[in-house]
């Protein structure tokens, strides 16, 4: 008889456990959807896009040197730690400055560059690398209300220095044009080049 009074206690209790309980939702199962992860090394980013600006002198001998600083505006993609590709335009601000021996004088033209690299990189320490810039890229002398320009292969040398927040520094050398004859403009040799120091942020 005990025994029938502690079975009937024990369903009695159950049963409002259940009634107060309301009814019992299937556990969905928890989906994860992959991500890719950013390359760190050392908390550096070794991938992914990346803006960036830059103080630029650009330079060019024809019929004495003309020269002026520009501001150059660049994005790019990081492949990883080794190759890079970047896109850059150049364009002076303000005068041209032209040396023609006994006198510099300050002239209304205009310099620019745009062109397109694949970059290599080669890792010296942390945060710190040496790379270069080969590519093509389109070079214009806007001089006396004339555009003279050339097309064709560009190459570079820099270094740049990763900080851990996303942003680095740069310094490099582009030469936009070496040959002779720029677009019948002069048929001497020219050499059409530019000095860079700016930063970058990678997302």
């Amino acid at each position: 008889m005990k025994k029938l009074v502690s079975s009937v206690a024990l369903l009695a209790i159950a049963g409002n456990l259940l009634m107060a309980g309301g009814d019992i939702a299937p556990v969905e199962p928890e989906v994860t959807i992959p991500v890719k992860e950013t390359v760190l090394v050392d908390n550096v980013k070794y991938d992914g896009f990346y803006v960036g600006g830059a103080l630029s002198h650009l330079r060019m001998n024809e019929d004495g040197i003309s020269s002026g600083y520009a501001l150059t505006v660049l994005a790019g993609y990081y492949l990883n730690k080794y190759f890079g590709i970047e896109g850059r335009y150049t364009r002076t601000l303000g005068d041209v400055d032209v040396d023609n021996g006994p006198t510099t004088v300050s002239q209304s033209d205009t310099l620019s560059n745009v062109g397109i690299y694949f970059k290599p990189m080669y890792s010296l320490t942390t945060g710190f690398s040496l790379y270069g810039l080969a590519g093509y890229g389109k070079s214009t002398y806007e001089k006396s209300g004339t555009d003279y320009s050339e097309s064709g292969v560009q190459w570079g040398l820099g270094a740049k220095y990763e900080l851990s927040n996303g942003f680095g520094l740069f310094v490099d050398y582009l030469n936009m044009y070496s040959d002779d004859d720029y677009d019948g403009l002069v048929a001497e040799d020219i050499l059409f080049n530019a000095m860079n120091v700016g930063a970058t942020y990678t997302f």
